[in-house]
């Protein structure tokens, strides 16, 4: 392996490790309506793309989900964004990261499960599973989000997402 080849095969691994970390912080910044994260984290013309019918186009709009009061009633609630470990293709300067996002929260009428060793705990339930679909671009100040696609597992699309970000162009 020549030099060249060694410096590509370091900027990938740092790439990779910028979007994950990137991600990771997503799911954090849900749970605590991080606004300074999310505004960080797209770009100014970026789309979360949630459905049909919920489109938000620009930083602007995407900022309104996590400043919602909803978002607030939802994390006091104990609400917990859990990010899957994602698969990520790049290509240049653009990548396309897919991964499971699953929102849990406490359940008073679950049992309360209990550890030895290391005590009881109250039950918790699944609130959502999610594909998502994370367009991103780098930029000066690293790679940010240029599109966002979420669609819950019982969509009709979900399934075609994930074949998508796996398939092998020939």
């Amino acid at each position: 392996m020549n030099t060249e080849q060694l410096l590509a095969r370091i900027i990938a691994t740092e790439d990779r490790l910028e979007i994950l970390n990137l991600l990771a912080g997503s799911a954090f910044s849900s749970d605590v309506a991080s606004e300074s994260y999310w505004t960080n984290m797209f770009t100014e013309d970026a789309i979360f793309d949630r459905g049909p019918a919920r489109q938000d186009k620009g930083r602007d709009e995407i900022m309104k989900i996590v400043n919602a009061p909803a978002q607030n009633e939802a994390i006091k609630a104990g609400m917990t964004h859990l990010a899957m470990l994602p698969h990520i293709k790049i290509n240049g300067d653009t990548a396309v990261a897919t991964g499971y996002l699953l929102v849990v929260m406490p359940d008073t009428t679950a049992s309360h499960v209990k550890l030895p060793g290391k005590g009881t705990s109250p039950g918790f339930s699944i609130y959502q599973l999610t594909v998502n679909q994370w367009k991103l671009l780098r930029t000066i100040d690293g790679w940010k989000v240029t599109n966002r696609t979420v669609r819950p597992i019982s969509s009709t699309d979900s399934r075609a997402i994930l074949q998508q970000s796996i398939e092998v162009k020939k």
